[in-house]
């Protein structure tokens, strides 16, 4: 992990109050300091003050710009600063951000675009850069890249980010992973969401972080700035400063991984096309500062910022009811995607679950019965009973009363069919068949005699859907599949596996929305039992692996993030306070084993919709080597040590 502070500060300035200005943005660089932050992005102008219009000629303005940012500079030991202010050539003026490093101005890049329109009149006073590299003031200047120790950083000004071609594009195919951009944009009702939208766009167009900084307040007359900073990656926003302060000053501060953009980078086949334009490119220059002091951010942090669950987008705390409205559009989608699978084939006539009273097969009837209101277009929900059909298949050894009263109580309350069968001789006959081949009973595993019962449920369950026209539904979700805890040729054989994109959190989650939601009352009988296969005594999922909030967050890390098992661990450690790191340790060590071991078993997995950016369906998107080895992972996650 390359992990890096990055904040982005509102002040409220006023033009040509050099003293008062920097006494301001004096004071965001210390607080910036002492939080730990390693990239600071100040507003455009911040300086000068934005609103100068004519001033921009009286030639004290670009001087004393100048001199205020070496004073400045002196206050950015250990820190890496974008300042924005006025620069001089001859008779042109330029609107600049410069970047300071460690006490030193290490160069200018320069704005392109300028607003000339509504109430912006940029055209009349500034000069826009064309493109290229010069120096300025004994300084390099223009379409600067700058290598920092963590990483390339770069930014545009303001009306660069709202141009369809904007300067952040070149720079992020000449290597940029972070955009910085000084802004001073007024306010108008809702122009901070417009903004937002921007920043994500590009952020995750250009597979960069982008930090975007605003004035705040009236600097001197006509346009009020509402400030509202935004740090996002490509896979969402990481931290968001106020809007309309009645503070003179705020900072937002977040901490972001920079191999997460390499990643996202090399997997996306498009940004590769056109980046691969910029090893060629002749615009552009690179600064070296890694002569600049730096130290990782704390993992702590990292790990504390992350969202709650890893598998829904970071929704705002503006937005309470988002969550709910995730979940509803992913059980939409899944009942969709079955609906429209299951009438486009055209080869079934009802939809078959062996309902175990487990928390996945609930799901799955679920949203079968959902499917079936829909087909046709909704024509035939009246009709919807006929067209599903449950079973639950016992085994007098270890089934229980519980799963056999949540299953037919959740199929009583839907109003769908309901039968019990058994499966004991059938068991019974396949142990002896597995004891004459083995030549003794006591050479049949504990896991053989696992598995057997799974077998004889799934050969059961596809002779029942021969015969019943059936679409046999599979019930393993993505959890499962992710650590190999299925039987092949037993409960992951079927015709189509509706929630096998789903972690068991997420099919937890789901349960306990529609519980509420639709007032299911039997969910609740199906959510008080802890998950478990029932192939053994006193089994229990949870107890076989770990916790699955270990195991949904270790898959997520892993699988989705390329993080090495240590880094998992060390996340992990943070996130799951209430287990040892010694335990922690060994779970991750297991899941690394038990996910590379099941690459063979995903291989064969049957029919499932992607519906969460994460997928281990090799036909869909996820190819990973069936034989590899990752001993060299583990003997690093062996040897890791926690650190701050």
């Amino acid at each position: 992990m390359r992990l890096v502070k990055i904040g982005v500060a509102s002040v409220s300035v006023k033009v040509g109050d050099f003293s008062g200005n920097a006494r301001r943005l004096r004071e965001i660089v210390r607080q910036a300091k002492a939080c730990g932050t390693h990239l600071l992005a100040l507003p455009e102008l911040c300086i000068s003050g934005y609103s100068l219009e004519d001033r921009i000629y009286w030639p004290d303005v670009a001087r004393c710009s100048w001199a205020s940012l070496a004073e400045l500079a002196e206050e950015c030991a250990g820190i890496s600063v974008f300042f924005g202010l006025p620069v001089r050539v001859g008779a042109m003026n330029f609107n600049a951000a410069a970047l300071v490093g460690d006490r030193r101005i290490r160069g200018l890049v320069l704005k392109k675009y300028l607003p000339t329109y509504s109430i912006f009149y940029e055209g009349r006073n500034w000069t826009a850069w064309p493109g290229g590299v010069t120096e300025i003031n004994g300084v390099p200047a223009g379409d600067l890249v700058f290598r920092m120790p963590f990483g390339l950083v770069s930014a545009e000004i303001c009306e660069d980010l709202w141009s369809s071609d904007s300067p952040g594009r070149e720079r992020a195919r000449l290597g940029a992973e972070v955009i910085c951009n000084p802004s001073a944009s007024p306010f108008t009702p809702l122009k901070n969401e417009a903004r937002k939208r921007l920043v994500l766009g590009a952020a995750d167009t250009l597979k960069v972080v982008y930090a975007y900084a605003n004035l705040l307040g009236c600097d001197s007359s006509r346009m009020v700035f509402d400030g509202g900073g935004l740090v996002a990656t490509p896979e969402g926003l990481v931290c968001e400063g106020p809007v309309l302060s009645s503070d003179y000053h705020t900072l937002a501060t977040g901490v972001v991984d920079l191999d997460d953009v390499v990643r996202a980078r090399a997997e996306n086949t498009t940004w590769r096309q056109d980046a691969v334009k910029g090893l060629t490119c002749a615009n552009g220059h690179l600064v070296d500062c890694t002569d600049i002091p730096h130290r990782p951010a704390p993992v702590d942090e990292y790990a504390a910022q992350m969202p709650r669950a890893f598998y829904f987008p970071a929704l705002p705390a503006s937005r309470p009811c988002g969550r709910e409205a995730a979940l509803d559009e992913l059980f939409d989608a899944l009942s969709l995607g079955l609906r429209d699978y299951f009438e486009k084939v055209g080869a079934f006539e009802r939809f078959l679950i062996a309902l175990s009273g487990g928390r996945d097969s609930a799901l799955c009837l679920l949203m079968a019965v959902r499917a079936a209101k829909l087909l046709k277009g909704g024509a035939e929900a009246a009709r919807f009973a006929g067209r599903v059909a449950t079973v639950y298949l016992p085994n007098k050894a270890f089934s229980s009363g519980a799963t056999l009263d949540a299953a037919r109580s959740l199929a009583e309350e839907l109003g769908v069919p309901f039968k019990v069968v058994s499966i004991n001789s059938e068991a019974d006959l396949a142990l002896r068949k597995a004891a004459e081949m083995a030549g003794d009973e006591d050479r049949v595993t504990p896991m053989a005699r696992q598995n057997l019962q799974a077998r004889v449920r799934g050969a059961m369950m596809l002779n029942w859907g021969n015969s019943a026209g059936g679409l046999l539904l599979v019930t393993s979700n993505l959890s499962e599949a992710a650590v190999g805890y299925s039987t092949t040729g037993g409960d992951n054989q079927g015709g189509y596996s509706p929630i096998a994109n789903v972690p068991k959190t997420v099919v937890s989650e789901l349960l306990e929305h529609l519980a509420k939601r639709d007032g299911i009352q039997a969910l609740a009988k199906v959510l008080a039992i802890p998950p478990s296969a029932e192939l053994a005594p006193d089994q229990q999922d949870e107890k076989d692996l770990m916790p699955y909030a270990v195991l949904d967050d270790l898959l997520y890390l892993y699988a989705r993030k390329r993080l090495s098992l240590a880094d998992c661990w060390r996340i992990v450690c943070r996130r799951h306070p209430d287990h040892t790191p010694a335990q922690l340790r060994a779970w991750t060590a297991d899941f690394g084993r038990r996910f590379v071991q099941s690459q063979w078993k995903r291989d064969q997995h049957p029919v499932a919709m992607k519906v969460l950016e994460l997928d281990l369906d090799p036909k869909t998107g996820f190819r990973f080597p069936v034989t590899q080895s990752i001993q060299d992972e583990l003997d690093d996650l062996a040897q890791a040590e926690l650190r701050p």
